[in-house]
């Protein structure tokens, strides 16, 4: 017989309550009274922040029982491990975590955020061969169940630890692994090319969801250009004409529509979306290794591009240069230019810490696939590699190594602190996440405690440059999933827009670095705005002071519009309703004064937000008009 064997009477669906067991047959030494048995198991984004088992009313949702042998008395706590003690008082107290004890057993495939059932004994004591019978949504008292995993997948790992005595180290049992299915088809995910030229063939892909964002089936069709242009499709030069591909998926029972398609002769950028801020298994994204993010990015997600930031932390605990490896690699792996681009990062999580002076998570990308690792982190004590402490120490050291980097702030985790802004190097700012928006006090779907000076438009008002990228930051492996169960509480994600030249990592790259960007809260809608010619991102000069702004905005939605609104110098400066249409193109003319919020500068900025009726928004990056010399 094995150690521990997992098993389920019935399916396991994803979101829903079920029962399941793990039987367990003690091995070696014997367990004292006061040592204990453990069970851990993924929790962020897999069966609810704080939905670990519980043993005190067997009434209740998550209730588990354990039948030991006679003559041994059990008591059963169920709990939470984080990859960190937030409320301890002390930096040494805080970076500690019983976490970190069962990665030393278990390598990256032990997630640093767990729900543990410790099982302890207080009489008697048990013996090799000894089975304990556990019941988790034990449902014989009135339980409806246990909650399981929000995610589908083929391995949910159980974990078997035993303390042989209190306080004595955790000692490696076995572990198995239960399948966790999808659940109806609910949604049916249609992706097409944003733009395309008369003549093209539009490969268009959907995915069947079920209610969670877990794929159930995934078709890649091709639709030839003509079944989507118009009898008299001639284009002149320049002019542009808007379609959307709708399928019906008969085996799902589903229909669905896809994003907009904009058809354009010759055009100088495509545009392109992506996803570049989650996390996998190494850092505290549930167990999803690199190369299954990579693969639901590219085959559920259906992105353009596509990158990894797990926490420094996470690789610093062990061994830094293996984990970051692991990265690398795979990011070398799935590159694929005109599929698939990839880029190599991680995210700064802790400068400052140690001097207690945190100011904002940072993700740092890089160009190449040999960029060396760096970690501000000192948690984990004596397992942590801190190679720096503030951020200007990373910049240095980085500028020693000569590769190209960029960085971006993570605003909406509500530190950033905009006297630290590393200007030369952080061309974007993340204005949106599954936390939520940091667009300012009064934005939509605000995150938590958005505090007064912290914002994205506070960092603008103050005169810096930078675009705007959205992103899930997923803490379940899974890049722009439809729905993030973990920190996110099915909020949906953010995706990036990239106007670029083609579909590869220098152009990706190229478009990030100079802006022509745009955030949304999801939804693809296309978007185009322009200040005299200058597109979102760029910077124009006036003239003369009064020149005339001419200002266009065109929007595609993926719903009806409910309005469009101009935003200069953090104030409203127009705002038009969409009247329930799905496409809207309209000019503004500015010829006030620039009255530039930060007038030494002598400089104003301008963006486009977007809201449909459903919710969807659109963030256009800035563009700047600066005063004659």
């Amino acid at each position: 017989m094995r150690a521990v064997a997992v098993r389920s009477p019935e399916p396991l669906i994803a979101g829903t309550l079920a029962t399941w067991t793990c039987e367990i047959e003690l091995r070696g030494a014997p367990i004292e009274a006061g040592g204990c048995v453990k069970i851990a198991y993924d929790l962020r984004g897999e069966s609810g922040y704080d939905e670990y088992p519980q043993a005190e009313d067997p009434s209740r949702r998550n209730y588990t029982s354990c039948q030991a042998p006679e003559g041994v008395t059990v008591r059963l706590e169920g709990y939470r491990s984080h990859h960190a003690t937030h409320d301890a008082q002390k930096l040494e107290e805080r970076i500690e975590s019983e976490s970190y004890f069962w990665r030393d057993l278990l390598g990256i495939y032990s997630s640093l955020n767990l729900h543990i059932l410790r099982i302890e004994v207080v009489e008697g004591r048990l013996e090799a061969g000894d089975l304990l019978n556990v019941t988790l949504g034990d449902r014989s008292a009135g339980s409806p169940g246990m909650k399981i995993p929000g995610q589908a997948k083929p391995d949910w790992r159980h974990w078997v630890c035993v303390e042989r005595s209190k306080g004595a180290p955790l000692e490696l049992l076995g572990g198995d692994t239960l399948v966790v299915e999808p659940g109806e088809p609910v949604r049916l995910n249609v992706v097409a090319p944003s733009l395309v030229t008369p003549g093209e063939e539009i490969p268009v892909s959907h995915v069947a969801l079920d209610d969670l964002g877990n794929p159930t089936r995934r078709v890649g069709v091709q639709f030839p250009a003509a079944a989507t242009e118009p009898d008299n499709a001639e284009l002149r030069p320049n002019a542009h004409f808007v379609d959307r591909v709708r399928i019906n998926d008969e085996r799902a029972g589903l229909r669905g529509e896809s994003n907009p398609i904009e058809l354009v002769e010759d055009p100088e950028y495509r545009l392109y979306w992506g996803e570049i801020h989650g996390h996998t298994c190494i850092s505290d994204g549930g167990q999803r290794t690199p190369e299954q993010y990579y693969r639901w990015g590219r085959d559920v997600s259906l992105l353009d591009f596509c990158a990894i930031t797990d926490h420094d932390f996470g690789m610093a605990l062990y061994d830094p240069e293996k984990y970051w490896s692991i990265i690398r690699t795979a990011a070398r792996d799935f590159n694929e230019s005109g599929r698939f681009v990839t880029i190599p990062g991680w995210e700064i999580s802790h400068a400052g810490l140690t001097e207690d002076e945190t100011y904002g998570h940072k993700n740092v990308y890089f160009l190449d696939d040999d960029a060396p690792f760096q970690s501000s982190s000192p948690y984990g004590s004596w397992r942590a590699h801190q190679s720096y402490t503030h951020v200007e120490e990373l910049i240095e050291h980085l500028e020693d190594w000569g590769g190209e980097f960029m960085l971006i702030d993570h605003t909406s985790h509500q530190m950033t602190d905009w006297d630290r802004f590393i200007a030369r190097y952080t061309p974007l700012v993340e204005i949106y996440s599954l936390f939520g928006c940091s667009e300012a006090m009064d934005c939509v779907f605000p995150v938590g405690n958005l505090t007064e000076g912290r914002t994205v438009r506070d960092g603008l008002d103050r005169g810096h440059i930078f675009g705007f990228i959205a992103g899930t930051d997923t803490h379940m492996g899974a890049p722009a999933s439809y729905r993030e169960t973990s920190f996110g509480q099915g909020r949906v994600p953010g995706l990036t827009a990239v106007w670029a030249t083609e579909l590869s990592r220098h152009a990706i790259w190229d478009a990030l670095w100079n802006r022509r960007t745009y955030a949304t809260r999801g939804e693809r809608i296309l978007l185009h705005t322009g200040i005299n010619g200058e597109m979102m991102g760029g910077e124009l000069r006036l003239q003369a002071p009064d020149e005339m702004r001419r200002i266009l905005i065109s929007v595609a939605g993926t719903a009806p519009i409910e309005r469009i609104e101009l935003i200069r110098n953090g104030s409203l400066l127009g705002s038009w309703p969409g009247e329930g249409r799905w496409e809207m193109s309209l000019t503004f003319d500015d010829d006030r004064p620039l009255n530039s919020a930060h007038p030494t500068q002598r400089l104003a900025y301008y963006y486009v937000r977007v809201i449909q009726e459903d919710g969807g928004t659109a963030w256009s990056s800035p563009t700047w008009v600066r005063a004659p010399e």
